[in-house]
């Protein structure tokens, strides 16, 4: 690694003290969210695509390839990919929505989605650890609360988050939006794990809940399908 992990956090520090208003934005982000997503509604849905895609065109420019790229040649890939990825939740905005995710009559037939209102919860649960535990969490690993990861602003919670939010959208917007943030969380992983630090387990933890919260979300899918198409017929 080109530099320690205590460079590394304070790299965070950084970035946080450089960009405070940016960091304040994505806290709003992850605070609305979590308002948005209480009630299942077409725009409700709509609104955090694309305000999670700002996000992550945000994390492209300001910390992969202004504060990272200068120490790590990858921030510059990484910048390009989390662009990509903000197109890609743009893109997901405008999409027609799975009938699941904005029907809530729908997902209160329990002999129908028993498993898809525990997928909801599961990736529910995602993004409340994403935006509200993520930086506690870091807190109580030791890390200064000026270099705290926060939704929004920082790569790590915004692509748990972003997993979250994608399993409980139905196989269509998981396999659109699911790749580029389980690779982050991945290299996230490595990273720390070479950097020694403490928290490495928690991305590649939050691929694999997010992975079964889509599964479940997918029987579902199907469930429902049939269930509409018997009483079509």
């Amino acid at each position: 690694m080109p530099f320690s992990l205590e460079t590394y956090q304070r790299l965070g520090t950084l970035y946080n003290a450089r960009f405070s208003l940016a960091v304040l934005a994505g806290v709003g982000i992850g605070l609305i969210t979590l308002i948005l997503l209480r009630r299942r509604s077409s725009w409700r849905i709509r609104l955090v695509l694309a305000s999670l895609g700002l996000s992550w065109l945000w994390i492209s420019w300001g910390y992969q390839l202004k504060t990272l790229a200068p120490l790590l040649w990858a921030g510059e890939l990484f910048a390009i990919a989390f662009a990509l990825q903000s197109g890609l939740l743009l893109a997901g905005a405008a999409l027609p929505l799975p009938t699941p995710t904005i029907s809530n009559p729908l997902w209160a037939q329990s002999s129908v989605t028993a498993q898809g209102r525990l997928g909801r919860w599961i990736a529910d649960g995602m993004i409340a650890f994403a935006v509200l535990l993520f930086p506690l969490i870091e807190l109580a690993a030791g890390r200064a609360g000026s270099g705290l990861s926060l939704f929004g602003s920082a790569a790590t919670p915004t692509a748990i988050g972003t997993l979250g939010l994608a399993a409980a959208l139905g196989p269509r917007f998981a396999l659109l939006l699911m790749p580029i943030p389980i690779l982050w969380c991945l290299v996230a992983s490595l990273l720390e794990f070479g950097l020694g630090g403490p928290l490495w387990l928690l991305p590649s933890v939050s691929v694999l809940v997010s992975l079964v919260a889509a599964w479940l979300s997918w029987q579902t899918d199907a469930e429902l399908q049939r269930s509409i198409d018997e009483e079509l017929d």
